[in-house]
This record gives C-alpha cells, structure tokens and sequence, in this order.
C-alpha cells in the first residue's frame, strides 16, 4: 500500500506523481534480481506484449493505494513544487503486508 502525504498544491501537474501498475507479473521461475534489474527482458518479454496495459493512479493528498506489489509498478512522472522545504516535496509512504509467494507469476 501506498500513502501520499504532500498536499495537492505542491503537485504542479494534477494528471501525475502518482503510481503506474502494469497487469504484467513475473514469470514463477524468474528470481528477484532477473525481474527487478533486467528491465530490457521485463519490457520486451512482459510488458511490450500487453501493449504496456497500465493502470495509472494519480497523486492525491491523503490517497491510499492498495495493490499487488507482484505486478510491475513504477512512480508516475512528477514535478512538485521546489518552493517551501520538505513540505512541497512528493512524500510516499509505503506499506508492506503478508509474505512474498516465490511462486509470484500469474
């Protein structure tokens, strides 16, 4: 689970700075390091063949995002305002819950 805590206000683009949740999930024999540092396999093994189907969540002040942190996810683009320290700047707060399958696949 994902939690924003910077207000609205500091996002300078309402339509970003939140999360991108790919439908793709790593085959059950890849291993930690083969999903999470051959991003070149990720892409033209997984993702590409899906046509990138995404669900993008943007960022709200206060907004939780509850997902499978088994699909291929990344942070949306952003730009925050660089105005008024820490306060202005994009804070997540990430939740972890259960324990990890080591047959994550689909």
């Amino acid at each position: 689970m994902n939690i924003w805590i910077t207000s609205d206000e500091a996002n300078l683009d309402v339509n970003t700075g939140g999360l991108v949740v790919f439908t793709a999930k790593p085959p059950s024999d890849w291993d930690f390091e083969a999903y999470n540092t051959n991003t070149a396999r990720v892409v033209d093994e997984l993702l590409r063949p899906t046509g990138f189907a995404n669900v993008t969540v943007p960022h709200r002040a206060n907004r939780a995002v509850i997902f499978d942190s088994a699909l291929f996810h990344h942070t949306d683009k952003l730009s925050f305002s660089t105005k008024g320290g820490i306060n202005n700047r994009r804070i997540n707060l990430t939740l972890l819950y259960g324990t990890m399958k080591a047959n994550c696949g689909v």
